[in-house]
């Protein structure tokens, strides 16, 4: 719930319109869960009854923080890796990669999305 004249303002990681199926394809599956969604937050706000206030390109940051997370992983892979089954670890390690890859070739990116409920008449 949310006051006419509020605000709202939240992050999204999605993958962009505009490519090809195969990218397209390639975002969703390297991509966190949610980004599988087929609707566009601009539509969705929308559709709730909010006007989009603006949209701030985030994406250099998130790719920053999956590059560090890669990092950090790699340098403590033998401690993180001894508390988890055989092979899970690697596996994370993998899907970091894919992200990174699918966020420098354009098909990830991270977006601040602001927006308000109109005042009343």
């Amino acid at each position: 719930m949310l006051r006419p004249g509020g605000r709202i303002a939240f992050y999204s990681i999605f993958v962009p319109p505009g490519l090809s199926d195969r990218d397209h394809r390639s975002g969703v599956r390297t991509g966190p869960p949610a980004v599988a969604t087929s609707s566009d937050y601009r539509s969705l706000l929308r559709s709730a009854g909010f006007v989009l206030l603006g949209e701030v390109d985030v994406t250099g940051a998130y790719l920053d923080t999956a590059r560090g997370w890669l990092r950090h992983g790699q340098e403590s892979e033998a401690e993180l890796a001894a508390g988890e089954p055989p092979g899970a670890f690697a596996g994370k390690l993998a899907r970091r990669r894919g992200a990174i890859a699918a966020i420098e070739a354009g098909q990830l990116r991270r977006s601040l999305f602001l927006g308000t409920r109109p005042a009343r008449r």
